[in-house]
C-alpha cells in the first residue's frame, strides 16, 4: 500500500512510515513492542499522533525493523527503499539459531 506523502507533517511522515515497515515485516503492534521492550498500547499511541518517540526509541524502531533510522523519515513510499529486502534483527537470529542447531546436529553425529 502507498501512502500519500506530499503535504504531510514530519510527525505524519514518520508515522506512515512506521506503518507501513511494521506492515511490511508483517509485525502486529504488540509485536514490535515486545521487541522495543515497550508496550502495544505505546505503540498505537505513537500511530494515532498522541505521542512521540524519543532519539532513542527512534534508533531502537529503526533497529527492529533492520534499517536505518532516517528512513523513517524519508518523504517517499517505503516498498521504494531497497533498505526493506535487508533482514530484520530477529530474522536474522533465527537464521544464526537454525544453522547453529544443524551444525550441532552434524557434529554430534561424528
Amino acid at each position: 500500500m502507498l501512502t500519500a506523502y506530499k503535504n504531510m507533517t514530519f510527525q505524519e511522515l514518520f508515522i506512515a512510515n512506521l506503518k507501513e515497515y511494521r506492515k511490511l515485516r508483517n509485525f502486529s503492534q504488540f509485536q514490535l513492542a515486545e521487541l522495543l521492550e515497550s508496550t502495544q498500547a505505546y505503540i498505537a499511541e505513537i500511530e494515532v499522533g498522541k505521542k512521540f518517540p524519543s532519539p532513542a526509541m527512534i534508533e531502537r524502531i529503526a533497529g527492529a525493523f533492520g534499517i536505518e533510522s532516517y528512513h523513517l523519515f524519508q518523504n517517499r513510499p517505503v516498498e521504494a527503499d531497497i533498505q526493506t529486502k535487508m533482514l530484520t534483527p530477529v530474522q536474522r537470529k533465527e537464521i544464526s539459531d537454525k544453522i547453529h542447531s544443524a551444525v550441532l546436529k552434524i557434529v554430534d553425529r561424528y
